[in-house]
C-alpha cells in the first residue's frame, strides 16, 4: 500500500502546481483529483492484487471497462507527471480512451481539464470540469472548488472570444485531392478537412465534411464552419489537414491522411492537400 501514498503525494503536488492560480480552491481541485485516483488504486489493489501496475495488454483487456479505464488513466497521469506536466497527443489520447471506457472517470476528466486550460483551450477545460462537477455531491467543498475552476475557464473563454471578435476575419480555400485511385473498400469513406490552432488544443477550430466520391474538390473553411467557439482570424497560426476515414472525425486505423500544412493566416489563404494512403 506504500505505492498508493506515493502516488497520492505526487499527484497532489503536481496538480497543486498546475492549479496554483486558483489559490485555496485550486488546492481543493488538486486534492479531489488525487483522492479520486488513489481511491481507484485502492479499489483495484484490494480486488485484483498488487500486480495490476504491470498488467500485460491481454490482462488489461480482460478487466471490466471501469477498472480498465482507471488503470489507463492512472498510467497516463503518471506519465504526465514524469514529463513535468507536458502532455503530447499520446497522453491526451490515453485519457480520452479512459473516458471512452468510463465517461465518469474522474482522473481523466480532471487531467484533460488541466491540459486544456494550460493550452488555452478554456471552453474545453470548462466542459471537462463541468462533467466532473456533475459527479460530485452538490454543495460539497470539492464541488465548490471544481465550480470555481469552471467559472474561471468560462471567464477566460469569454475574454478570448471578445479579443478575437475584434480581429479581422479570415478564410482558407483548400484544394483536396487523392493520391492514386481509391480502393473499393474506401469509396464510401468520409472526408474531414479541418484547421487547428498551433500550440493549443488538438480539437479543430473549424472543420468541414464531404464524401470520398466528391474528390477532387475545392472547399472553403471559414468562421461559418467553426466548432465550439473556434474562429479564424488574421495572424492566427494554424495547421490544416484532411482525413479520409470509414470512422468518425477522431480517426481510425487505416485512415488516409494528408500531410499537415502550417501557415499564419492572412485575409485570404490558399492551400492544397493531397490525401495519401497509410504507409505499410
Amino acid at each position: 500500500m506504500i505505492w498508493m501514498g506515493l502516488i497520492s503525494l505526487t499527484l497532489l503536488c503536481g496538480l497543486c502546481f498546475e492549479l496554483r492560480r486558483f489559490g485555496g480552491q485550486g488546492f481543493l481541485i488538486a486534492a479531489l483529483v488525487s483522492v479520486a485516483a488513489v481511491g481507484g488504486s485502492g479499489y483495484i489493489y484490494w480486488n485484483l492484487g498488487a500486480y495490476e501496475m504491470s498488467l500485460s495488454a491481454s490482462a488489461l483487456n480482460g478487466l471490466p471497462e471501469k477498472e480498465r479505464a482507471f488503470v489507463i488513466a492512472q498510467g497516463a497521469q503518471e506519465e504526465f507527471i514524469a514529463r513535468n506536466r507536458v502532455a503530447d497527443q499520446n497522453i491526451s489520447g490515453l485519457f480520452e480512451l479512459a473516458l471512452d471506457l468510463d465517461p465518469n472517470q474522474l482522473t481523466a476528466l480532471g487531467s484533460l481539464g488541466i491540459i486544456a486550460f494550460e493550452s488555452g483551450a478554456y471552453s474545453e477545460a470548462a466542459d471537462f470540469w463541468s462533467r466532473m462537477l456533475d459527479l460530485l455531491p452538490s454543495g460539497s467543498d470539492q464541488a465548490n472548488a471544481i465550480a470555481a475552476g469552471v467559472n474561471q475557464a468560462r471567464q477566460r473563454a469569454a475574454e478570448e472570444i471578445v479579443v478575437r471578435d475584434e480581429l479581422p476575419g479570415s478564410k482558407i480555400v483548400v484544394t483536396l485531392s487523392v493520391s492514386g485511385s481509391l480502393p473499393e473498400s474506401m469509396r464510401s469513406a468520409k472526408v474531414f478537412v479541418f484547421a487547428r490552432e498551433v500550440g493549443k488544443s488538438l480539437r479543430p477550430i473549424v472543420a468541414k465534411r464531404l464524401s470520398a466520391s466528391e474528390l477532387p474538390e475545392v472547399v472553403t473553411l471559414s468562421n461559418q464552419d467553426a466548432i465550439m467557439g473556434g474562429q479564424l482570424s488574421q495572424g492566427l497560426d494554424v495547421q490544416i489537414m484532411a482525413r479520409l476515414t470509414l470512422g468518425d472525425a477522431t480517426g481510425d486505423q487505416g485512415d488516409w491522411l494528408s500531410a499537415p500544412i502550417r501557415l499564419t493566416l492572412a485575409a485570404d489563404n490558399t492551400v492544397s492537400l493531397s490525401i495519401e494512403p497509410p504507409k505499410p
